[in-house]
């Protein structure tokens, strides 16, 4: 089968990464340098798009594509952007399909490893690596060499002279240069594949999906969110006048951290930091605090909501259409969900107000009347955040119909491991017959009646919060951590208590802890064999296969741990592997001492929770991934999705019909997920809320 890799440098006025890739490639200074190709093993040959539609239109590479041929690239949905927006539109090449395109980066994040081409070639051993020197070279042919006070862009291959890494170039010096950095992508991208294994069928299809996701994108209020950027910077002013008098003029911004913190240490408060978590600690944590203090935390609390710099980046991002698009990492994270790109919707404020509610606010955003906000609403820049979900709507004569499933991971931990009391108390409580599954956990673990436990209550809470917190095994402080959602403060000794009653009311959970991380274990130290975990019939199965440790998900889909290794950890041996650590694993230490370790690849310790974590959000990715494959082939338009929702795009005449037959999908659980108690309750509405 021949196959065809490809690699295009491009350049432009615009910045990618603050602009996306739909702005990039449709707007006029985006060009391409060059493209580099390569027929299966072929030395890779080089198309200067000096003479793009001359010279090659009957290349062998264009019968290729022509003909339908199979198209590879890393990050294949760059290449058929610029292939389709640039090439075919100016210089007249032949289209390139989704069908025929295959992405690298997307078979390496299905094994687990880095996205990067670069650094996925470095985790899996390549005698050919990516030329980096090169690419510090790239990053410079990829912005203009100067432009004129006329707006006349000239491009670094009429720069005289300069220097990158020590190296003296001139233009046209540089320009070759450059050619040879393309070609070597080719070579890595080739090597590379060879190297990884192809997408499932239904995985491709998953894939191809989301491209198509991608592509259509979501509507968003970009005149809310406009004024939303200017009424933030108006009230920031507001914030730092209100600071400079409340530090009597010591501080005079809220950007001003230095001060700020030797401020504070002035009034006798102990202060380390004033990132995010610092400032909620020390408002939260009892200790007094003089009243000019507390304000002043107040004050850098609010003008710093890290929210509130979604709308720039939405307002950015967004088409001349107002749509948002490329918003969506296929198998970014390791049990196979997405995660987001440009503005992460995976991370939305969750306590949004009433739609009634959310249009007034809104409007008064709109007429930047941030005074109006603060007395009616409170704090205007919390305010707006809580309303980020509003911003992503349905545009004029359609509706947005969203539907989420509910609890699916709590439900997903207690069907994997067979605890059956639990499951029918959701299917209770689902079909009205029983309580609520917080009121039930309180009752549990500590053996009280159910109905003695209300809705609102403290108890009500502590279960909540147990239940969010201890299901992965989690202790003392990830309860804390957990409580401080819910408005649940306990000392360490009670957050204990709360965990062990939460154990003993889960026996078959903790076991499973265990049984995984056992089967996890032996299958490293036993390749080629298979071991199996979870209530028959819903098993997880680990075996290692030549330097990676899978584990078959109940779904049949796998997931992937590199290079597993069994190392001994603080409560016996423990199964460790390679992968890139998160900011979360990197600030609690879990990063091990290995010799192969980078800052983007290196080996992590994990334990039976965790283990229960990976399968149990591996397959509700895998609830998700087969409504929308199903939802797709009925013709609905999905513009959104996160972990656990999906939200079309209808015309407002049949809304209803698409709701119904969203909610029947939603609660037909596949042939692999046989008594899963599911629940959903789609709604219609006109802005995506919860």
């Amino acid at each position: 089968m021949t196959t065809l890799h490809i690699d295009f440098e491009t350049r432009s006025a615009l910045e990618l990464r603050d602009v996306g890739l739909h702005n990039y490639a449709r707007h006029p200074s985006t060009d391409v340098w060059c493209m580099a190709w390569a027929l299966n093993d072929m030395e890779p040959r080089l198309i200067p798009i000096a003479k793009p539609d001359h010279s090659t239109r009957s290349a062998d590479w264009v019968t290729h594509v022509r003909a339908g041929g199979i198209v590879v690239a890393h990050n294949a949905p760059f290449e058929l952007e610029i292939w389709n927006e640039i090439m075919v539109k100016r210089h007249g090449w032949p289209a390139l399909k989704p069908e025929q395109t295959y992405c690298t980066m997307a078979m390496a994040y299905a094994m687990a490893l880095p996205g990067a081409l670069e650094d996925a070639a470095l985790a899996l051993g390549l005698k050919m690596l990516k030329d980096m020197e090169g690419r510090a070279l790239m990053l410079r042919y990829a912005r203009p060499w100067k432009t004129d006070s006329d707006g006349t862009i000239h491009w670094m291959d009429e720069c005289p002279e300069f220097t990158v890494g020590g190296i003296k170039y001139t233009g046209k010096q540089g320009l070759e240069r450059l050619q040879e950095y393309c070609k070597q992508d080719v070579r890595v991208e080739r090597e590379l594949e060879k190297r990884l294994l192809p997408l499932s069928q239904r995985e491709r299809a998953i894939w191809l999906l989301d491209y198509k996701i991608n592509q259509r994108g979501v509507q968003v209020d970009i005149e809310s969110a406009s004024a939303a950027i200017k009424l933030a910077e108006n009230v920031k002013e507001t914030y730092n006048a209100r600071l400079a008098s409340v530090t009597s003029g010591a501080v005079t911004a809220i950007t001003a951290v230095a001060a700020l913190k030797d401020w504070i240490r002035g009034q006798g408060v102990d202060v380390d930091g004033l990132a995010k978590q610092d400032v909620i600690d020390l408002l939260a944590d009892g200790q007094p605090l003089p009243e000019a203090v507390r304000r002043a935390l107040i004050l850098r609390q609010e003008a710093g909501k890290a929210s509130n710099a979604k709308f720039d980046v939405m307002v950015k991002r967004a088409g001349i259409d107002g749509r948002l698009r490329q918003m969506y990492q296929y198998h970014g994270a390791g049990p196979g969900r997405w995660t987001g790109r440009g503005v992460q919707t995976h991370n939305l404020p969750r306590n949004m107000p009433g739609a009634a509610e959310v249009e007034k606010i809104l409007a008064l955003v709109r007429k930047g009347d941030h005074d109006a906000i603060d007395m009616i609403y409170g704090p205007p820049l919390t305010t707006i955040s809580r309303c980020l979900r509003s911003f992503f709507m349905a545009p004029p004569g359609s509706k947005m119909v969203s539907g989420d499933w509910s609890n699916i991971e709590g439900r997903g931990q207690a069907w994997f491991a067979g605890e059956e009391w639990k499951l029918q108390a959701f299917r209770d409580a689902d079909a009205g017959t029983g309580p609520g599954i917080y009121e039930l956990a309180y009752s549990r673990m500590f053996g009280v009646p159910v109905e003695s436990v209300k809705d609102p209550s403290e108890e009500r809470q502590v279960g909540k919060v147990s239940e969010l917190a201890f299901g992965y095994q989690g202790g003392v402080g990830s309860f804390k951590t957990m409580g401080r959602n819910y408005n649940v403060k306990v000392e360490d000794a009670k957050a204990d208590e709360f965990k062990r009653a939460w154990r003993a009311a889960h026996p078959k959970i903790v076991a499973t802890w265990r049984a995984l991380q056992d089967a996890a274990i032996a299958a490293v130290e036993n390749p080629g064999k298979v071991y199996a975990a979870g209530h028959p019939g819903r098993q997880a199965k680990y075996k290692v296969s030549g330097s990676f440790l899978w584990c078959l998900l109940p779904s049949g889909r796998a997931i992937c741990y590199p290079y597993p290794k069994i190392l001994e950890g603080l409560y016996g041996p423990q199964l460790t592997y390679m992968a890139q650590p998160s900011p979360e694993d990197k600030m609690k230490g879990k990063i091990i001492d290995d010799k192969l370790n980078t800052s983007n690849w290196a080996r992590i310790g994990t334990y039976g929770g965790m283990l229960l974590n990976h399968v149990v959000q591996g397959f509700s990715r895998d609830f998700l991934a087969d409504g929308m494959l199903v939802m797709d082939a009925k013709g609905e338009v999905i513009v959104m999705h996160t972990h656990d929702d999906v939200e079309l795009e209808v015309e407002d005449a049949k809304a209803e019909r698409a709701r119904e037959a969203m909610r029947q999908i939603m609660l037909s659980p596949p042939a692999w997920a046989k008594g899963f108690p599911l629940k959903a309750k789609p709604a219609i509405m006109q802005r995506y809320g919860k």
